[in-house]
């Protein structure tokens, strides 16, 4: 199972919104909203990078994302 970080940099007054969003994500197994440079982190779980990467680009493309910066994690 492949998993990465995924940090979310959101415009203000969406962070909320955008959270419960990302939290409901499929393959998304833990979403918290934190502070500091990013405004919310995530951790994605799928078999294959391709469904990481298919799961960041839907994050990216949500209203009130500024920039994401993905980390794969390496156990």
């Amino acid at each position: 199972m492949q998993r990465a970080l995924i940090l979310v940099k959101s415009k203000s007054q969406a962070d909320t919104n955008l959270f419960k969003k990302i939290k409901g994500y499929p393959g998304v197994t833990e979403a918290n909203m934190i502070y500091g440079p990013y405004d919310i982190y995530s951790v994605c779980e799928d078999p294959s990078n391709m469904g990481i990467k298919k799961t960041v680009m839907e994050i990216r493309n949500l209203p009130g994302v500024v920039s994401t910066m993905t980390c794969l994690i390496s156990e």
